[in-house]
């Protein structure tokens, strides 16, 4: 992601302070040919922050589906954007709680392609570093995210 999408993902987790932030990042994904090997670059281009409806330093939620039928259908209607990760917060690490696991598992095997294979971004609110996991053919990684000058 560029440095404008990670500064936004800063005020997202500032503004939601005390309260885990979440939002939803958008982009392309790349497939790669890398000596024979296939690899995926997630491309993040649009973020979108989100107000929890659930208040909670340990927890997130992101219920209203108005506001998430909107902002998918932006998404991909004027911008040919894709759903490439679900951000929130933690107050301390970036390391996915057992909640997340659960609901990487959950929506990874719900049946809706928006949701498969998504980053799972998790950004430290005490000093802003961030990190990537993914649920791939069921084994959790964690994975790089870079902030790129320009895409």
């Amino acid at each position: 992601m560029n440095h404008i999408l990670f500064n936004q993902l800063i005020e997202c987790v500032k503004s939601a302070s005390p309260n885990e932030a979440c939002g939803l990042l958008f982009g392309d994904v790349k497939e790669i040919d890398y000596k024979g090997e296939y690899q995926y670059q997630y491309v993040g281009k649009k973020f979108n922050c989100i107000e929890s409806n659930q208040k909670s330093p340990v927890a997130f939620l992101m219920s209203n589906l108005e506001e998430l039928n909107r902002i998918f259908h932006d998404a991909f209607q004027k911008d040919k954007l894709r759903l490439i990760s679900i951000f929130h917060s933690h107050p301390g690490g970036t390391y996915p709680s057992e909640i997340d696991f659960s609901n990487m598992r959950f929506l990874d095997n719900c049946g809706n392609k928006a949701f498969k294979n998504q980053i799972w971004a998790i950004m430290n609110a005490r000093n802003m570093k961030l990190n990537g996991y993914i649920l791939y053919n069921n084994e959790f990684m964690q994975i790089k995210i870079q902030k790129l000058k320009h895409y």
